[in-house]
């Protein structure tokens, strides 16, 4: 339903039944100032909300979805997620239909201190 960057948040709002919640759901990502991408409920099923922001070693940010997740976006959408990292779609279509998950719960975030040289 949901993917939280450090500069973006893709999320399914019609995923969230009460309107007070999807709004302080807004209002606080837009505090935290990230880009609200939302996505339908149908790019949701695709897994969209599935996808995962990673730094390779050269300092670059690449966001992680299934090929799926990435033929489910429109092109406004593909853009505006570009602008803030290098999409990288994988084709996972054995996983997803069979495990219900996707990119993002394949993958393992460690939060390690910069090693000094």
């Amino acid at each position: 339903m949901m993917s939280l960057a450090d500069t973006f948040a893709v999320i399914c709002l019609e995923a969230i039944p009460d309107e007070t919640e999807r709004e302080l759901v807004v209002k606080t990502l837009t505090q935290t100032h990230k880009e609200i991408v939302p996505i339908s409920r149908a790019q949701m099923n695709a897994f969209a909300g599935n996808m995962l922001t990673v730094q390779g070693h050269s300092g670059e940010k690449l966001l992680v979805l299934s090929q799926q997740a990435y033929e489910s976006l429109g092109e406004d959408q593909v853009m505006r997620l570009s602008a803030h990292a290098r999409l990288l779609p994988i084709p996972l279509y054995t996983i997803e239909r069979s495990g219900g998950g996707s990119a993002r719960c394949m993958m393992a975030e460690i939060f390690l201190p910069a090693l000094a040289h």
